[in-house]
């Protein structure tokens, strides 16, 4: 019985809150990154070029692509999947980076 109550309140309260919260962050979209480049609060820009290059003063020049899983970046540094969150109000997070960014202007 008890267990029952337990239950109902949790799956209550998980409806409650994706029924009614705020808009939630999305991955990222090529569509998002294709052309662009993003200036991170950490001092790094992340250029995706439109022919899959990419450019970075923290790991140098390589090629992207977006996955399901995130852009998966490779340079001669490093090879990374790189998770890029956009908010809701068009700016974006990233727990690899570190960091919060928007379009460089």
């Amino acid at each position: 019985m008890i267990a029952k109550a337990i239950l109902a309140l949790a799956t209550g309260s998980v409806l409650a809150s994706t029924v009614f919260s705020p808009a939630m962050a999305e991955l990222a979209t090529a569509a998002d990154l294709t052309g662009k480049t993003i200036c991170w609060s950490n001092g790094n820009k992340s250029s995706f070029l439109p022919d899959g290059k990419y450019s970075s003063p923290f790991i140098g020049d390589g090629t992207w692509a977006w996955t399901v899983k995130g852009v998966e970046i490779h340079t001669p540094m490093m090879g990374v999947v790189l998770d890029v969150d956009k908010q809701p109000d068009g700016t974006f997070k990233s727990k690899i980076e570190n960091a919060t960014g928007k379009y460089c202007e």
